[in-house]
């Protein structure tokens, strides 16, 4: 049977989108919020004021798409993630989406079906995370090294140097880049934590194991939700086998 993933379909796809807009209506206002510094208002007073216009506009709109990103979609799409995951543990109807083979584990005990696809989650998780930190860290690097050399140039106006040290300490890099690497070294202690939970054969009838189970499940949504952090499909797709491959080599090895 093909691998189905409604969940990702209708709640993750609108997400990456409203994402990709976000991205290009930052650098919209980072240009603008520049050119309206450069150009002189006593000489080009029209420019000006289309310039400043365009940037009132473009900064309310960055902000309806923050709005809608952080406190409407990704909740929402992660919601439903939870849900499912549940409903797929526990055999029940918590939402209306289901996916097929998006957990590979073959457990029919439900919190043990359930730790399973925790270790799972946290694996492919810290593993995407891992190679989307490569291009991250080197972005990131990259803007603070020309940030620095401007601020280090005497003839840089100080109104530019201030505009840009917003950006580079914004949310949408900085920030974002330190939201990732929080994100990558909590899902490789959740994924530690399940290799040292399976490998002490916990019982799943007994308080302990159930206990343990929800602890390591709660721990990694509060994980996601902090972060904010929307993990990429294309890195996911390129990776996807390879990923695959070795998740079945662990599980095999943990008897999942």
């Amino acid at each position: 049977m093909s691998k189905v993933d409604t969940v990702g379909d209708k709640f993750y796809r609108p997400l990456q989108t409203v994402e990709a807009v976000g991205g290009w209506l930052f650098w919209v206002v980072a240009t603008l919020s520049i050119a309206t510094l450069l150009v002189n208002k006593g000489d080009y007073p029209a420019i000006a004021n289309y310039l400043q216009i365009a940037f009132i506009v473009a900064v309310f709109l960055f902000f309806v798409q923050g709005l809608a990103q952080k406190l409407y979609l990704f909740p929402r799409a992660e919601d439903e993630r939870r849900r499912e995951l549940l409903s797929n543990s526990f055999n029940v109807s918590l939402s209306h989406e289901a996916t097929v083979e998006y957990y590979n584990n073959d457990q029919t005990s439900p919190l043990k079906r359930l730790a399973a696809s925790v270790m799972e989650s946290s694996f492919f998780t810290k593993e995407l995370l891992r190679k989307m930190l490569r291009a991250e860290r080197a972005k990131t690097l990259g803007y603070a090294a020309v940030y620095f050399v401007a601020l280090s140039n005497r003839s840089t106006d100080l109104g530019v140097a201030a505009v840009v040290a917003q950006l580079v300490f914004s949310e949408d890099i900085l920030m974002r880049w330190l939201r990732m690497e929080w994100l990558r070294m909590r899902s490789e202690q959740v994924f530690a934590n399940m290799t040292r939970f399976f490998n002490a054969k916990h019982s799943f009838a007994k308080p302990l194991g159930q206990s343990e189970t929800l602890d390591h499940f709660s721990f990694y949504e509060t994980t996601k939700s902090t972060a904010g952090i929307l993990l990429s499909s294309r890195v996911f797709n390129k990776s996807n086998s390879e990923l695959t491959s070795e998740w079945d080599k662990i599980r095999e090895r943990h008897g999942l």
